[in-house]
């Protein structure tokens, strides 16, 4: 074993880690590491692919950037096959320009579902321009959804809406008394919500 190697594990068992927790803590990559701290912060999700995170199924699905990139990529073929599972489409449904192993960025700059999916996709986006994160869902929500739950409260900067609801987004900072940011309208993008509505979104309904 390198000497180094076997100064950093004993190094790590005198600070009371695991030489398992110190090994995967130096190999990790600044991608992984984010996604480690969104599941670190959160309950219940998944790593299904390099670069996304489910959340009870593929209900919602959180999608990072690729390193180098500034925009999360279309799905992954893993977060495809949960999508077509959630809008009842064929097993093996993917989006046109995408082949398996694919995370290229197609042509639509928003990498949204398309309706290849079904029509209700909608998406909120970290960054102004479709930038940052990505998180996304399909279904209905007649009761608040909070972005807490997936570490995304005061994140939302931009999104698309790429279905007929109509969703209604929330600042919670006044308890018991929340303001209404934005209302996202069918078939309809932001690229930028503004810089006093930006950072402020806590949670969602659809009508």
């Amino acid at each position: 074993m390198n000497k180094f190697r076997m100064l950093a594990i004993v190094g790590s068992l005198i600070l009371g880690l695991s030489p398992a927790a110190s090994a995967n803590a130096e190999g990790e990559t600044p991608l992984q590491q984010e996604i480690d701290q969104v599941l670190a912060n959160t309950e219940g999700g998944v790593q299904i692919s390099q670069n996304e995170i489910a959340w009870d199924g593929g209900d919602a699905i959180m999608s990072f950037p690729l390193p180098g990139e500034t925009q999360a990529p279309v799905s992954s073929p893993a977060a495809q096959r949960l999508q077509a599972k959630a809008a009842g489409k064929p097993a093996g449904t993917v989006e046109p320009a995408s082949t398996p192993g694919d995370v290229t960025i197609l042509g639509s700059t928003d990498s949204c579902p398309t309706q290849v999916f079904g029509n209700d996709w909608y998406c909120f986006y970290q960054h102004p321009n479709y930038g940052g994160h990505r998180l996304q869902w399909n279904a209905t929500h007649k009761s608040p959804v909070y972005f807490s739950k997936y570490d995304f409260a005061n994140e939302t900067s931009s999104w698309v809406n790429n279905g007929a609801k109509k969703i209604r987004v929330f600042d919670d900072y006044w308890v018991n008394n929340p303001t209404e940011l934005w209302n996202e309208y069918g078939h309809d993008s932001s690229t930028f919500v503004g810089s006093y509505w930006g950072d402020r979104a806590d949670y969602f309904i659809t009508n």
